[in-house]
Formats: C-alpha cells, structure tokens, sequence
C-alpha cells in the first residue's frame, strides 16, 4: 500500500535527536528556543512561544486575545480539521462554521455576511492553497493558521505575516512536521500570557487556565530538521502534483491554478459518485487514498452549509509525499488508470 502521507526521517533526524537525549536536556530548552527564531525568521511577527501542539496553540491564542478584548464567538472553516472546533470550545468560545467554494477555501459571501457578527476568526489555508481572505481587512482579529500551507507565500510575502495572531503545526505529516508540536505567534504581550499559560510550576493562581503545554527539546530538533529540507521537499511535492496532473482525468483535478501560491501539500480530486466506493477502489489497488476532512463538522452543528457538504460528499485526498520511489509511481499510475479511466 502506497500510503496516504509519508514524512521522511533520514540519517540527520536521528542525529538531531540523539544528540538532545544525550544531552539529558530533552524537555523544553535550547531547540525550543531555536526553532521558535527559526519560524520568526519566516514569519514577519513580532514574537513566539513553541508549544505541545498545533490544537494548544489555537486554544491558548483565543485565550491570550480574550485577556486584551471580549471574544465569544470564533469562526472557523466549516470543511477543516476538527480540531479548530475543539481548540475554540476549550477556549470557553462558540465555535460559528463558515462555508466553503468549490475552490474549498472560504465563500466569499458567506464570510462577508457572517464578518460583522464574530469576535475573532480563523483562516486556514487549506490543503496547501492560500485563502486570500487573509490579506483582507476585518473588523475582528484574525487568527492565520499556517498548518497546511507553511512554506507558501501570497503577495510576496509568507503565510504568517498577515494574521494578527499565526499558528503553526509541527505534527508528522505537515510540511513543518517533526512528529508533536506547534507555535503561537503574535506581538510580545500575546506570546506573554501564551508563555504564562503553558508553565503551571511558574504559579499564577490569577489566572483562568494554565496547563503543561511546553514543547520537547526532541520534539523541536525533529520540527528544525524538518525546516532545513522543507524547501526540498515542497519543490519534490509541486513535482509530484505535475505528474498527477497528467495522470488524473481533467474534470476531477484541482485547479492549478489555484495551487500555485501554495505549497503542495494536499491533492484532492471531485468525484461523481460514491466516495466510499471510490476509497475502496482506490485502496484495493495500493493507493492510500483519504477523506481530506475527517469529520463533517456541520453535520455536528446540524448547520445547513451547501459547499461544506458538496465537499464531503465529492472530495477524495490522493497520496502526495516527497520520497515516491519507481516502483511506487508505477503502481500508482496502474491504479489510477483503473480507478479514472
């Protein structure tokens, strides 16, 4: 089986780690700090704090804006990671679902008629491709959640300059990923009372919530390395979706076009018919095929959302990493062929 995301840990990731369990420094320390500078580096804020994961840092971010403004309700993208939905819910908010285009980034309309009724919102560049919703102005802040898309850029500049506050994910299978982890980043007071948030032996009882949320010195030397090779690799990604383009039916690719601000990091395809049937199909030739979305969060909320629905209904997430071998794209082209004539 081909499968669905295979991140690659070669020679310099084990010596990256090694050398922190060496150290006997493996919690937070000395390479959390470094690839907090690092991601500045790519990011143009002002500040930084590495945390425990990518949920934490959307969660401590509602909870540091909350600290500076009132903040109830969140919106969030309808057709995304379920884990927005549980980020703002422990942030004590209501998470308000935004529907999708066909392109699966935010409607337009949709977001500009529900704008005026949220405190704050999350724009996610989904799969890889930028929402150029970020670069607009809202009358609430936004939170730019870089997960999928970091290492792109939109207007000559990189994802993660445009949001009042960012979030990143280091999990394995994100272009930034090493295995756990995530980061806030924003201006120094919000980074503050993120830090604050994330260190329960430095004693605030003030404060509405604090918890263990410091990422690992291990869990950072694998999120560096990984930033070292990310160019490589991105570069290895727009490859392989050139190749998929040629081997997938036209009417069911994504629009290229809308891809080449991105970073390559998902291709998803629209079927007619049954994405049930068409996954089986697919896996019964070796292809580690997916739902892009695990969930259908308006099914959830009981939330009449035409596009976040068409998108279940018709998407499928087709296998895309940077280390396919010969064998493998022969296998894939076979079962492609079969499952698209």
């Amino acid at each position: 089986m081909i499968p669905h995301s295979r991140p690659i840990f070669d020679d310099r990731f084990i010596h990256a780690t090694t050398a922190v369990v060496r150290s006997s420094y493996t919690s937070e320390g000395e390479q959390s700090r470094e690839l907090e500078q690092e991601v500045l580096k790519q990011c143009q804020q002002d500040d930084a704090v590495a945390v425990d994961s990518g949920t934490s840092a959307l969660m401590l971010a509602i909870r540091a804006l909350k600290t500076q403004q009132n903040i109830q309700k969140v919106g969030i993208p309808a057709y995304a990671c379920a884990s927005l939905w549980f980020a703002v819910r422990a942030a004590g908010c209501t998470p308000i679902l935004m529907d999708c285009g066909e392109d699966l980034r935010l409607d337009v309309d949709y977001a500009c008629k529900l704008a005026p009724t949220l405190d704050a919102v999350v724009l996610v560049h989904p799969f890889g491709m930028v929402d150029p919703l970020v670069a607009e102005t809202w009358d609430c802040p936004v939170i730019e959640d870089i997960a999928q898309a970091a290492g792109a850029t939109f207007q000559n500049k990189a994802v993660g300059s445009f949001g009042d506050v960012v979030i990143a994910s280091f999990y394995a299978t994100k272009p930034w990923g090493g295995a756990y982890g995530g980061m806030v980043l924003a201006s120094t007071a919000m980074c503050d009372a993120v830090r604050r948030m994330s260190h329960p032996d430095d004693v605030n009882l003030a404060l509405p919530y604090v918890g263990h949320h410091q990422l690992s010195n291990i869990h950072a030397s694998l999120a560096l390395m990984r930033l070292q090779c990310s160019a490589a690799e991105k570069k290895s990604r727009q490859q392989m979706m050139q190749w998929l383009d040629m081997n997938v039916p036209e009417p069911l690719q994504q629009s290229i076009h809308q891809r080449k601000q991105g970073n390559a990091f998902r291709y998803i395809v629209r079927i007619d018919g049954d994405v049930e049937s068409c996954l089986q199909a697919l896996h019964a030739q070796g292809l580690g095929a997916a739902r892009p979305v695990q969930y259908p969060l308006h099914d959830a909320e009981k939330a009449v959302l035409h596009g976040a629905e068409k998108a279940w209904k018709d998407c499928i997430s087709l296998p895309i990493f940077p280390n396919m071998t010969t064998d493998e794209y022969t296998l894939y082209a076979q079962g492609l062929s079969r499952c698209f004539p």
